[in-house]
């Protein structure tokens, strides 16, 4: 007989870690891929709270506006260096 609390005890136990993917881009997909897949598979006769919902959805567009920002916070950092560089050379 299998003791479930054994295999719930050993599963706790186990130190294998999964690998976090650093890619932002691929970050936003599995979070946009896990919402859709929750859309998709909710039971319709109990359907996903419109409050939390919502709350998933401004969660992504704040994701998607704070990647866009890093982006064009690279991008000056970029520039800057660029003309900073001819200066400090001279």
């Amino acid at each position: 007989m299998i003791n479930p609390l054994a295999a719930s005890d050993a599963a706790s136990q186990d130190t294998t870690s999964t690998p976090v993917n650093k890619d932002p881009l691929a970050n936003k997909e599995v979070f946009l891929s896990l919402l859709v897949a929750q859309i998709k598979n909710q039971d319709p006769m109990n359907p996903t709270d419109s409050v939390q919902f919502l709350t998933q959805l401004s969660q992504f567009t704040q994701t998607e506006q704070t990647l866009g920002i890093r982006e064009d916070l690279k991008q000056i950092t970029a520039a800057i260096e660029a003309l900073s560089a001819p200066a400090s050379a001279a």
